[in-house]
């Protein structure tokens, strides 16, 4: 395979890489951004490994299963919050006999920015779409900031839900609240 590892880093040669683009629209031309939800094994027992131009957030509402980013396979239970920038490998699957319920946030970065490019976006979204700016991957209610983060999720469930007057300036909103979170509690640099 088109895989190898150099000091314990997993790499692949791009023609591999190509070879997991998910082509699938997610989202909406006038409104990038989409929400649903999935159960493992009642819809399928795993989604294999693949990367899309979206911007995905994984959120375990009940039960625990496998998440796998970028070769980091980790065992998730409900309330684990998996932020996946876009071109990032990842897959899901079923661990051993456990069901797992979780609803899906898949977003084009661009929903995030303006027509003209401001300071938000080249300093700071930007940044940390493309990794230069890490951010935490996997968010357990462990974290110091994890409440914080799932009030912005909830938020988001709650204006989708009843979909009222302006509520894509709401998601947004809490997007944006989600990228500062982020960023204040971005891991530091020997983690």
């Amino acid at each position: 395979s088109g895989f190898f590892v150099r000091k314990g880093i997993y790499f692949m040669d791009i023609n591999e890489y190509q070879h997991y683009h998910e082509a699938k629209q997610h989202v909406a031309a006038d409104f990038p951004y989409n929400t649903y939800l999935c159960s493992i094994p009642l819809d399928f027992t795993h989604v294999m490994l693949h990367w899309h131009d979206e911007m995905e957030i994984i959120v375990i509402k009940k039960g625990q299963g496998i998440v796998c980013v970028d070769f980091d396979r980790r065992t998730v239970r409900a309330g684990d919050i998996i932020f996946i920038r876009p071109g990032q490998l990842h897959s899901i699957e079923q661990d051993a006999s456990y069901r797992m319920e979780y609803e899906n946030i898949l977003f084009l970065p661009r929903l995030l920015a303006g027509r003209k490019p401001d300071l938000c976006v080249s300093d700071f979204i930007r940044p940390m779409v493309n990794g230069s700016i890490k951010t935490a991957t996997f968010l357990t209610p462990e974290l110091s900031f994890y409440t914080e983060i799932n009030q912005c999720i909830e938020a988001i469930d709650r204006v989708c839900s009843q979909k009222e007057k302006g509520w894509p300036l709401a998601v947004k909103a809490a997007l944006f609240q989600l990228f500062y979170l982020l960023l204040l509690h971005r891991p530091s640099e020997h983690e």
